[in-house]
């Protein structure tokens, strides 16, 4: 269950709707992140999924054209 003395409803709808999954928000806030830092490490971890495809991108290139 979310703790409710950390986040209010209106909170949790908004981590929501970033894309935060609900289980996700519990972990977090039973760890204690606030509002702001779930949402800052979300975008980072977005970030980090998009180089991590660009990466695998540029090396299927390079295979194909060492090939």
């Amino acid at each position: 269950m979310i703790h409710m003395n950390k986040l209010n409803k209106k909170d949790i709808n908004e981590l929501l709707n970033t894309g935060i999954s609900k289980k996700e928000i519990e972990n977090l806030t039973k760890k204690g992140f606030t509002k702001e830092e779930m949402t800052q490490a979300h975008k980072y971890n977005n970030e980090i999924k998009k180089g991590s495809s660009f990466i695998a991108w540029i090396v299927d290139i390079i295979t194909w054209i060492l090939s």
